[in-house]
């Protein structure tokens, strides 16, 4: 919280406009109460509760569009959908934690020290801002680093981003604490089953680009009309870059459940870094922009990958 508050000036007004004032508080108490999310969640996967690990992922986002739906409703500004994001994780965590949260806590001990603990969690969340970066902050990052893309152009862009990434990134995304939890107990077939799943992972992708080159521009001709048209192989392209991207979610947790952090984290940065370079540097062209998408996240597979295939630690 103190980093985002003491940071906020900087990138606040450029981000939020005119309702940045108003809409720091609610980012203020997210930061907070996703950290409590976070951290229940991890309880939950570690002492295998996958009920109670569901239950906090769907009531969160139960009381996410109830809120907004209420938002929306009742008229209201921008400020009030900013507090209908942000309450929700601080409620699931209270409702979760009533209802299962103290006995879980109960079935959960440390493998490492205080100190080893801690250095692991810093690392995972140096991770975790790569990932947001390349994730869920793709959209603003895309609006403030190509500008000079046509405005319907970049719109398109990001439209077909969220869309395309919703089958391939978001299920894997969810699925992080879960995959480091099998890899950590099944640590022989670690290293088969990344090899296996990833294999799956990019033979779906190759399927769901050539199918979405031949369906997608057809679709959202249909559905937004043709201001938000993209040629076929650019959907090919996006769907692809969604497919390296979830393969960065699988090979991640199996450097993770390693103890591998160093490289765990040197994967995502290396990817993320790698992405605003690139769009910062490339042309204002949508091929360029969409080609350093797609390759961004394949340094950090080769990154977590190399780790893997390195010899276990004594």
């Amino acid at each position: 919280m103190v980093v985002v508050f003491g940071s906020a000036f900087l990138w606040g007004p450029a981000a939020l406009g005119e309702d940045f004032a108003a809409v720091l508080p609610p980012i203020l108490v997210a930061t907070a109460a996703y950290t409590l999310v976070a951290v229940l969640s991890g309880v939950y996967y570690g002492a295998r509760r996958w009920v109670s690990a569901a239950g906090m992922t769907v009531t969160d986002a139960l009381l996410r569009v109830v809120l907004i739906v209420v938002v929306m409703l009742l008229g209201l500004s921008g400020p009030a959908y900013a507090w209908a994001t942000a309450l929700p994780f601080l409620g699931s965590v209270m409702l979760l934690w009533i209802v299962s949260g103290r006995r879980a806590m109960r079935d959960v001990d440390f493998d490492v020290d205080v100190s080893q603990l801690l250095r692991n969690s810093v690392s995972t969340v140096g991770a975790a801002l790569g990932t947001g970066m390349m994730i869920s902050g793709l959209p603003l990052l895309l609006g403030v680093a190509s500008r000079g893309l046509p405005q319907m152009q970049l719109a398109a862009l990001i439209l077909i981003l969220t869309l395309t990434r919703a089958p391939l990134v978001i299920p894997l995304l969810a699925l992080q604490s879960y995959l480091v939890v099998t890899f950590r107990d099944h640590p022989s077939l670690a290293l088969r089953r990344t090899l296996v799943w990833g294999a799956g992972l990019v033979g779906v992708t190759i399927v769901l680009a050539l199918a979405g080159s031949f369906v997608g521009p057809w679709v959202i001709d249909l559905v937004y009309g043709p201001d938000y048209a993209l040629s076929a192989a650019l959907f090919g392209l996006i769907i692809a870059s969604a497919g390296m991207t979830a393969l960065l979610c699988l090979t991640g947790p199996a450097v993770l459940a390693a103890g591998r952090h160093r490289a765990y984290v040197a994967g995502w940065a290396l990817s993320s870094i790698a992405l605003v370079i690139g769009l910062f540097l490339v042309p204002a062209e949508v091929w360029a922009t969409v080609a350093v998408i797609c390759a961004a996240p394949v340094l950090g597979v080769g990154v977590h990958l190399a780790a893997i295939l390195r010899r276990p630690r004594s």
